[in-house]
C-alpha cells in the first residue's frame, strides 16, 4: 500500500512543478516590445537601452538572451534608476488576458 502510494506521488511531482506560478512584480508595466537590436529595445512608444545585467525571461520562466525574442512580443517590464530596461517577461497567452494588478 505505501508504496503504491509513493509512486503515485513521485508520478504528481512533475504536475505540481509545471503549475507554478511567477511572480511578476504589480509595478511592472505591460507592453508591446519589438527584438532588442544593439543594447536597445523598444517597449510601446519608448526606446530604452539594456541595463547592465538586464533579465530577459520567457514564458516558461528561463532567462533568455535578447538575440532569441525573434519578433514582437508581450511583455511586462521594470525600469532601473538610470530609466534603463532591467527586468522584462515575456507573457504567455493566458498572462496576456490577465487584467492589470491594482496598485
Amino acid at each position: 500500500m505505501f508504496r503504491s502510494v509513493a509512486s503515485f506521488l513521485l508520478l504528481c511531482l512533475p504536475l505540481l512543478a509545471s503549475a507554478q506560478l511567477r511572480s511578476i512584480p504589480p509595478d511592472a508595466i505591460k507592453a508591446k516590445m519589438k527584438p532588442p537590436q544593439n543594447g536597445v529595445a523598444e517597449v510601446g512608444k519608448y526606446t530604452f537601452k539594456l541595463a547592465p545585467g538586464a533579465q530577459i525571461r520567457s514564458t516558461d520562466n528561463r532567462i533568455m538572451l535578447p538575440v532569441m525574442i525573434g519578433s514582437e512580443q508581450v511583455v511586462r517590464y521594470q525600469l532601473d534608476a538610470q530609466g534603463q530596461l532591467f527586468r522584462v517577461w515575456v507573457l504567455s497567452p493566458d498572462e496576456i488576458d490577465l487584467p492589470a494588478p491594482k496598485q
